[in-house]
């Protein structure tokens, strides 16, 4: 009996599982719309697996950025800058097989002043805009016209990813929206328009509403850490304002609602937001018309601060928050960059308001 045929076809069919799979086997593959493009970036994914001999009964995505999906071609929004692996497994009664693809996602930063429009209820919307990541020299020089001790030793922060920065101060029309309260109704000293900034509102109270819209968007919203804030006041400058030293303070009313055009004018109160000139990145009112409350415990001076832009936050907290920014009561010195204040948990006023910030995701900032 001849048998050489038979080991010759035994061969071939082991040869054929073992290298090609004779079409047995699932072979798992995929493409994407885009590939790269700036944050947030939409990616549509496509599966092109192919089942073998047993259809697909599962998909399981890694997008790289710490979120899955199951679904056969799903689509995914990347919300920071960075290269992403991606990967694929299918499921059949025949095995699994998994396709990953490596730096095949490249997600870059917005330009400075990019604008991202978030809808509150009601269709309020409120406009965040793009800070890019850099380096800054924080505080005031010895030198500089009416510094003050608080605003030294200055040092270098670093910025190893942007984020969003609300365009303008809060406004009455956005509290009501998500809090759907009137903290400034019935107070002394206060413009009623819906455009002008929520005031009457403590550092607590400032809590309360990031925790509100925070549930209400699904976001990252919190209070602007003290570096984070002179960072994007300056937008690149250095002198004592974020568009000069201006030392008479000839061109201050030009950017600011302070004591020379409100106060001392007659017009005792913060005033409709985005009416003086923005910043080099587009921020409106951030010298003048209200403190803006940062998430930073008060301390008296730098030293020990942090190098990386985070808020400087005690263990356990203390009693003061800082604010920053001047407001429509303050003298022209109050309004530089370097301005610093503090306040009580719970001290509230006409001419304290905030401005919001959206984080970079905590899985970026952990890795």
């Amino acid at each position: 009996m001849n048998r050489k045929p038979w080991f010759l076809a035994v061969g071939m069919l082991f040869a054929c599982l073992t290298i090609t799979g004779c079409k047995n086997e699932p072979t798992a593959d995929f493409s994407a719309d885009v590939t790269s493009g700036r944050m947030p970036l939409t990616v549509q994914f496509t599966d092109l697996s192919t089942p073998g001999a047993s259809p697909i009964t599962g998909w399981h995505w890694i997008f790289g950025d710490g979120e899955e999906s199951t679904v056969q071609n799903p689509s995914h929004v990347y919300t920071w800058d960075d290269t992403f692996n991606v990967s694929l497994e299918i499921t059949t009664a025949a095995g699994n097989h998994t396709e990953l693809k490596l730096n095949f996602i490249t997600v870059t930063p917005p330009d400075a002043g990019t604008v991202e429009t978030v809808m509150l209820p009601g269709d309020v919307p409120l406009e965040m805009l793009w800070i890019p990541a850099g380096a800054f020299a924080m505080g005031s020089p010895d030198y500089e016209q009416d510094r003050s001790a608080n605003e030294g030793p200055r040092h270098d922060v670093t910025f190893v990813s942007g984020f969003w920065m609300a365009k303008y101060e809060l406004t009455k029309r956005q509290w009501l929206a998500v809090m759907g309260t009137l903290p400034w109704a019935g107070q002394p000293f206060i413009q009623v328009y819906p455009e002008s900034p929520a005031v009457y509102v403590s550092w607590n109270d400032a809590q309360d509403f990031v925790g509100a819209i925070n549930v209400l968007t699904d976001k990252n919203f919190r209070l602007p850490a003290e570096a984070e804030w002179e960072y994007a006041c300056r937008a690149g400058e250095t002198a004592r304002f974020y568009y000069g030293d201006d030392p008479s303070y000839a061109y201050l009313g030009n950017h600011a609602w302070w004591d020379g055009n409100a106060n001392s004018a007659g017009q005792q109160y913060a005033h409709v937001v985005g009416l003086k000139e923005p910043n080099a990145w587009g921020l409106y009112d951030m010298a003048g018309n209200v403190w803006e409350l940062c998430e930073d415990d008060w301390h008296g001076n730098y030293t020990g601060a942090p190098a990386y832009g985070y808020a400087w936050v005690d263990e356990p907290r203390g009693p003061n928050r800082v604010a920053r920014g001047g407001s429509w009561v303050i003298q022209g010195a109050a309004a530089r960059s370097a301005t610093r204040s503090s306040n009580t948990l719970d001290y509230a006023h006409s001419s304290i308001g905030f401005r919001l910030v959206s984080q970079v995701p905590i899985r970026r900032l952990a890795r």
